[in-house]
Parts: structure tokens; sequence; C-alpha cells
């Protein structure tokens, strides 16, 4: 799964790199992402997995959204129109960040997703305290943790531990469906 190279990621980057305190050799060496990987997402560009995306943020203790989108917008109406909103890729999954916001010391991620193919999504724990809460609008999936996952029609909703392995596999049809990913803020 991977993410158009972008500007905010860029930034991103750098900033919350910088913020740590820590070097990009010792973030490649804590993350497992190549210092030559790293390098080229800092200067924009690259086309990184998602798994490289998590391994970073997770190494920075921020969401995923901290590293791929711009800064959230001042009040007021926030519309993002169909097709818009930071893209990550892959085989399985095609997500589209809509929103992300903090309330109350939880960080709030709100991806419009779709499920094609039939391979399985696998992810690692998010940072201790992430939940994600799907509604499925179209097609059939499992999700869920690895040790308990669910299946999901139109209409189903569920949320479930994301600080423990989990995944997303879709069973029929082309899946679409709203992921909200809640975790702890580290401001």
């Amino acid at each position: 799964m991977a993410v158009e190279a972008s500007r905010p990621l860029s930034v991103n980057l750098q900033r919350l790199r910088s913020a740590a305190g820590v070097g990009v050799a010792e973030l490649a060496r804590r993350s497992g992402v190549a210092r030559a990987t790293l390098t080229q997402l800092e200067s924009g560009g690259g086309n990184p997995t998602l798994e490289t995306l998590y391994a970073l943020a997770n190494q920075l203790g921020v969401p995923l959204a901290e590293l791929i989108a711009d800064p959230p917008p001042a009040p007021g109406v926030h519309l993002v129109r169909a097709g818009d909103g930071p893209r990550v890729r892959g085989a399985t999954v095609d997500a589209r960040l809509l929103s992300r916001t903090t309330i109350d010391h939880r960080v709030i991620e709100i991806y419009a997703i779709t499920l094609v193919g039939d391979q399985v999504q696998r992810s690692h724990p998010h940072p201790a305290g992430t939940r994600e809460h799907l509604h499925v609008h179209s097609g059939r999936l499992v999700a869920g943790p690895d040790d308990d996952p669910v299946e999901f029609g139109p209409g189903d909703y569920a949320d479930h531990p994301a600080d423990v392995p989990h995944s997303y596999q879709r069973l029929g049809g082309t899946v679409t469906a709203t992921l909200v990913i809640t975790s702890p803020s580290t401001r």
C-alpha cells in the first residue's frame, strides 16, 4: 500500500523528527525504514508503503494523519470533494483522509476507504489506546483484531482495538466504508 509523495509528508516528517530530537540515521534504525528511503521522503520524493508510514508514525508517536496531511483547517465549514484528500493505497485498500481533529486529548482521523482484491491487509499495532471504528456502506469483509475478527456486510458497524495486530479482507463485492481512527493525542 503506498501513498503519493507529497509536500505535507516531507514537511511533516522533517518537523516531527526534529521535534523528537532524532536524526535521520537514528529514526531509520528505530523504525526499520532504510535511511535512503527516509532521506528521499524528507526531500519530497518516494512512494512509501502504508507499513513504512506507520513504522515512522509509531516511532514518532503520532497518528498517520500527522504525517500525510496539511495542518487542520480553521474553524468553519471544511468541505472535501469526492476523490480529494491525502490518499494511501495498495493492492487491497484505497483510503482518502477526509478529516483529522483533536477533541478531549484524542486524535480523530476519518477516512473514506475502498477494498478491492482478495489479499489480506495486515496492520501492525498502532500506539497504545488506538481504536478503529468501521461503518460499511457496500460489500462484505472480515476485519478486526487478528484474534477476534468480525464479518461485516452493508450497514454494519463495529469498533475494535487497533493497538494489537489487526487486518482487513474483502469477501465479496467492492467494499466501501468509513474508517474512523481514534488515538491518544501526543500534545
